[in-house]
């Protein structure tokens, strides 16, 4: 069994902070790649969103950072942050974070080791992240035939909105310890704040939450009175079943969104 946890997620989710956690207390190694491509950007005068654009035509960027990880294979006593090291140590513990996109862009505009990603505004940062998931996603795919947003790649996803890095550390621990244990048998694990969840109809009597990703929002398939009981009992996380379907587009009802919204009594930090 690999002894490497290997951590990707949204930008501003708390990877960093999370794997410095980990890190001291499971007395493991912590090989951190978005310093790299910081360095690599700052070689190139670049900020990294216009690196991220520049390696589209550029594989040579992705390769000088991949190949960090495929050596990595056989090593143990890890914490590996990178967007695709779950692909290149497909033996890890796969965890993946993920956060309200207006929570990311306030967390990154309040984070001062980012220093050439200035932001005007939360709502520029937000955009910035769209921006920067879109070029990652199409060159990924492009280069490997990976999709980073199929949550069934991941042993377990964590939403990082409303629990802080510590509650986070301790789930991850809890699982990562029944990972070790269970071996290939340990089943993957999807737990998500409810408010951060799109109904696609008013209730359904499922007693399993499905969702899908689309556009880097959750939708709701089945399970929409479970996600109803969570937003009003104020359950931050939730687990949930990812399903994935990559032709399947989603049309968001504005008027099922007001209603679903009214009925639970809460407001979402951002809509489709």
């Amino acid at each position: 069994m690999s002894k490497i946890i290997s951590l990707t997620g949204d930008l501003g989710s708390g990877k960093s902070t999370v794997s410095a956690i980990l890190c001291k207390t499971l007395d493991y190694q912590y090989i951190y790649t978005g310093q790299i491509q910081r360095k690599i950007a700052e070689r190139y005068s670049m900020t990294t969103n216009e690196l991220n654009v520049y390696a589209e035509t550029h594989p040579e960027i992705d390769r000088e950072i991949d190949d960090t990880f495929k050596s990595l294979v056989d090593s143990k006593d890890l914490i590996v942050d990178s967007r695709l090291a779950w692909f290149f140590i497909p033996d890890s513990f796969k965890v993946f974070l993920k956060t309200n996109i207006v929570v990311s862009a306030q967390r990154i505009s309040g984070d001062k080791e980012r220093l050439n990603e200035n932001y005007c505004s939360i709502q520029e940062a937000a955009l910035k992240i769209i921006e920067r998931k879109k070029s990652e996603i199409k060159r990924y795919k492009l280069y490997y035939n990976v999709d980073c947003l199929d949550f069934t790649n991941y042993n377990l996803i964590i939403d990082t909105t409303e629990i802080s890095p510590d509650e986070v550390c301790q789930i991850i621990l809890a699982e990562y310890r029944e990972f070790c244990r269970q071996g290939s048998v340990y089943k993957s694990k999807a737990l998500v704040s409810p408010k951060n969840l799109y109904p696609t109809k008013e209730h359904d009597s499922s007693n399993v939450v499905e969702v899908i990703n689309c556009d880097s929002f959750d939708y709701i398939l089945c399970g929409h009175s479970i996600v109803a009981d969570g937003i009003k009992e104020k359950h931050r996380l939730l687990s949930v079943v990812y399903k994935n379907n990559p032709q399947q587009q989603m049309n968001p009802d504005k008027g099922l969104l007001k209603k679903w919204q009214s009925t639970n009594n809460f407001t979402y930090l951002i809509e489709p």
